[in-house]
């Protein structure tokens, strides 16, 4: 994820050097609120939900306190990885978390897209007492699972603490349970301009929290349809049946219509299929260590 945040970081820094006092605690939001500046219209939220999705069987796996199920569409194993807590003198200040595991998807469809298919686990109380990110992420999402049948909004549901951008567009929010737990599932895209919706960026989000709260779920998952363009280069072609790109850029009018046509799209027609996604949360359950 480097190569779009931080190669555009220098730019968007030196632009917004005057407002931003302290980088590990504003950042994100800076970019964020300058995102959102332009795209009003995008706190459209969910009319209806998808069918639930239901547990199915696939391949159970049990790594590190972490038991779920892979559907067989999704893959055939997790590679697990241990992540050493993140200082801001280990790493850059958004970067900054606890000791936690990555599970990394083995055969998952979609390769080489910009974000790789994992699911991250976060001593919740430990990430909130280093990250001011976290903080807010966590607030957000504690509001969300108080008041599940609320409209959720771009601004409601929280984006991921450690990425050095903002959500360009949100759509397909729905909360959903895991097996000891509940959280908030959205298709999004991160960049730190407003970048047109495509196939190369374009993500299944989850955030979760166990139901004793010591745990955070964090599930970033690449997901492909067909109207979109294969990624955001000024050459990409759009599908004959997508949103047309402005000549002078995304606008709101732009976006607006890329989420009419998200949110008016089966589950079963993206890649992989939104209740694959869907089932492969659910079947996720935390043993408290």
């Amino acid at each position: 994820m480097k190569r779009k945040f931080l190669s555009l970081a220098g730019m968007i820094l030196a632009s917004l050097a005057c407002g931003l006092s302290n980088p590990a605690t504003s950042a994100q939001p800076a970019v964020e609120t300058i995102v959102a500046a332009t795209m009003l219209a995008l706190t459209t939220s969910v009319t209806s939900a998808p069918p639930a999705p239901t547990l199915q069987s696939g391949v159970p796996v049990s790594v590190s306190g972490i038991n779920l199920v892979i559907p067989s569409a999704l893959g055939s194993d997790v590679n697990s990885e241990t992540i050493s807590e993140i200082t801001e003198e280990s790493g850059a200040p958004w970067e900054v978390a606890p000791a936690h595991t990555k599970l990394h998807l083995v055969g998952y469809p979609l390769q080489a897209k910009f974000f790789e298919p994992i699911i991250m686990v976060y001593p919740a109380a430990e990430f909130e007492a280093l990250s001011v990110g976290a903080v807010q992420s966590l607030a957000k999402l504690r509001v969300v699972l108080a008041s599940p049948s609320a409209p959720l909004t771009i601004d409601s549901i929280p984006g991921i603490p450690t990425f050095n951008a903002g959500q360009v567009f949100v759509s397909n929010m729905l909360v959903i349970s895991f097996q000891n737990g509940s959280g908030v599932r959205a298709l999004t895209q991160y960049a730190q301009y407003r970048a047109p919706a495509n196939n190369f960026e374009l993500s299944y989000q989850y955030q979760g929290l166990t139901s004793d709260g010591k745990y955070y779920v964090i599930a970033i998952l690449p997901v492909n349809i067909a109207f979109l363009a294969a990624d955001d280069k000024p050459d990409a072609a759009v599908p004959t049946d997508g949103i047309p790109i402005p000549a002078s850029g995304p606008d709101e009018s732009y976006y607006t219509a890329v989420l009419q046509k998200l949110n008016g799209t089966s589950p079963d027609a993206f890649s992989p299929s939104l209740l694959q996604l869907d089932a492969l949360i659910q079947s996720i359950n935390i043993i408290s260590q």
